[in-house]
């Protein structure tokens, strides 16, 4: 599963969905205004301070806090 950014066509609204990598183009619906008329954007990823590892996006937050990454960086990392 990867955090893939949208853009509505019809409310011009910015929203992210968890999906699998076959399913980043599929239409995705807002949900601000229900329409399913969505174009995938290209995400620009900034660091911000001197933590790289400080995270900014409250979804990647809320999966975090649950531990549906812990391991994804790798065996051996130590940050789990």
């Amino acid at each position: 599963m990867a955090l893939y950014e949208y853009r509505c066509t019809e409310c011009s609204e910015n929203f992210d969905l968890m999906r699998s990598m076959n399913q980043a183009d599929d239409p995705a619906e807002c949900p601000t205004c229900g329409s399913s008329s969505s174009r995938r954007v290209m995400t620009s990823f900034v660091r911000l301070g001197s933590d790289p590892f400080a995270n900014t996006n409250p979804m990647m937050d809320a999966r975090m806090a649950r531990g549906a990454v812990a391991g994804a960086c790798g065996p051996g990392c130590g940050c789990h």
